[in-house]
């Protein structure tokens, strides 16, 4: 019998991770929730007992649970709306995804841990949200960890089991997903309708679950290749 990988998940509260992390168990993984303090009352993973409730600037607390991981997936982030709070491009875009890939280089045991990135379709050298983003990708390339990048397009959470702690739905505008479905079956057009059309969160996590259990692939994934993970799972 294999053995049992256990997953670092951060951001674990969000629309991705709330319905990742059941799903990752469900698959027979073991999964640390990362859950920030200020969201632990308010959400059920706060009361998870395998939890790890703290800042990732407790590098103490931070390492101690990842040397108990032999994979980390980052799914931190913020948004326009938390600016307000305090929350920047930097604070919650770029540093949390620093301090997750020194803690998996640094914390015992001395074995390559996969780090799995949700980044986002377009990012690039700059300023702003993609600008910070693509900061974050490039801390994660210069690691040396095996590593799978994600640049998945608008998220779609309806008809999910997601349960972010804002709790608020994403969904893309009415006709953006019809329009690329559509176009996707022009020729030649499909492999970049699917990188741009709306991924559903179900297919998202489906795809995450299956490159931790194979390790593949690595690298920058789009959405052309995270359709086809998530609905041609491997027969065992």
């Amino acid at each position: 019998m294999a053995p049992v990988i256990t997953v670092l998940v951060a951001g674990a509260t969000g629309a991705v991770g709330s319905l990742l992390v059941p799903k990752l168990r469900a698959a027979g993984f073991a999964v640390i929730p990362h859950v920030r303090p200020k969201t632990a009352a308010r959400h059920p993973l706060g009361k998870d007992p395998r939890a790890l409730v703290t800042d990732l600037s407790d590098t103490p607390r931070l390492d101690e649970f990842m040397a108990h991981s032999q994979a980390v997936v980052c799914l931190v982030g913020t948004m326009r709306r938390r600016f307000a709070s305090g929350d920047t491009y930097e604070s919650s875009d770029y540093r949390p995804v620093v301090q997750l890939v020194e803690s998996a280089r640094r914390a015992p045991p001395a074995q390559p841990r996969h780090f799995v990135l949700l980044s986002a379709l377009g990012t690039r050298p700059g300023s702003g949200y993609l600008g910070w983003k693509h900061k974050a990708e490039e801390a994660v390339r210069a690691s040396g960890l095996p590593h799978t990048i994600l640049r998945p397009s608008v998220f779609d959470s309806r008809g999910s089991d997601s349960q972010p702690s804002d709790q608020t739905e994403r969904k893309p505008p009415p006709v953006f997903g019809p329009v690329l479905n559509a176009i996707g079956h022009l020729p030649g057009l499909k492999p970049w309708a699917d990188d741009v059309r709306p991924i559903s969160l179900d297919v998202l996590c489906d795809a995450i679950v299956r490159i931790l259990r194979d390790r593949a692939p690595l690298g920058v994934v789009k959405g052309r290749q995270l359709w086809p993970l998530a609905t041609n799972p491997r027969t065992a």
